[in-house]
């Protein structure tokens, strides 16, 4: 008895009923929802081929936290999904997905820490979400479109090929590429998902004709669903920050749709935009009395610290 009841505890919530009759969006929001939960997470990455003569494959990164998945938003056409890391050094704010219904306005990256909007057709729209990808302090990461595949138990979600700069691991220790072209998959299993990645690292040229692939590589995310207490400290975390989160995602909504194209600094002040708000999180978040328009105001100035710079090169990943 006690192992069927942590069996239905453990199971994705669209495993947990029998399936039914559902329109196909609304199972495609069913889907992205099921991805809400409390997870021990494994992450893997490894490079399968390098390119160039004499290029030597990298070792293997490997990692693993448990990990709070939240929903935040869930409407008709879109969903947020906020991710909170708890690690043995303490609780972290991790990337955070938003998920558009048959959206049409990209915000793809060009690399030199530029991203520019590109307006998809209703055709290539039609049918599709957009899975928007936001780096620990809600600033830009990467964007990308695809169609849910739905076949019996089957629940799986991939995108076009996404240009995303350098991952965390690796943007402090390496400078012979400068964007990950990725294919991402996202589905879900019994008792949890998986995000698998086809992961191309492109060098840029002074010509896009110049541009070349150094090196491929596979990963391997894995969501595996746990009790929620083992992340009591995750939830009762966000509890205290969401406010102050809450207010950056409004400026930097703000800053979305005033800025087609977006170039920001490595660093103000020897420090990466993500020190800044923390630092500020961290002052303002949780305190009695919390006004959100002082915040806002405090955030927005950090925020723009960091905007309107030009790009260091004209060069982009063009043609690739």
């Amino acid at each position: 008895m006690m192992r069927s009841l942590l069996l239905a505890l453990l199971l994705s919530p669209i495993f947990a009923a029998e399936p039914a009759a559902i329109p196909p969006k609304e199972r495609d929001r069913q889907a992205i929802l099921a991805q809400a939960g409390t997870y021990v997470v494994d992450f893997h990455f490894k490079e399968t081929v390098g390119f160039p003569i004499g290029y030597d494959l990298k070792p293997a990164y490997d990692s693993g936290a448990l990990e709070k998945v939240i929903v935040l938003e869930d409407s008709a056409d879109k969903i947020v999904l906020q991710h909170v890391l708890q690690t043995d050094h303490g609780i972290i704010k991790h990337w955070r997905q938003d998920w558009l219904y048959e959206n049409r306005e990209l915000l793809e990256y060009q690399g030199n820490q530029t991203w520019q909007q590109r307006t998809l057709t209703k055709a290539e729209a039609r049918g599709t979400w957009t899975q928007r990808v936001f780096q620990v302090d809600d600033s830009p990461r990467y964007e990308g479109f695809g169609k849910w595949l739905h076949i019996g138990d089957l629940s799986q979600w991939e995108s076009e090929p996404t240009n995303r700069p350098l991952p965390r691991r690796e943007y402090t220790k390496r400078s012979d590429y400068h964007i990950m072209v990725a294919r991402n998959r996202q589905t879900l299993t019994q008792t949890g998902w998986v995000h698998e990645q086809d992961n191309y690292k492109l060098k840029i040229g002074e010509t896009p004709e110049e541009n070349s692939v150094i090196a491929r590589e596979f990963g391997l995310n894995t969501y595996e669903r746990t009790l929620p207490t083992r992340c009591a400290e995750a939830q009762a975390w966000w509890d205290e920050h969401q406010n102050f989160w809450a207010d950056a995602r409004a400026v930097w909504d703000e800053v979305y749709q005033t800025h087609p194209t977006i170039t920001l600094a490595k660093q103000v002040d020897d420090k990466p935009l993500y020190r800044h708000l923390f630092k500020l999180d961290k002052k303002l978040a949780g305190k009695r009395g919390y006004d959100s328009a002082k915040a806002r105001e405090q955030i927005r100035a950090v925020i723009n610290q960091f905007l309107n710079l030009e790009p260091e090169t004209t060069a982009t990943a063009d043609s690739y």
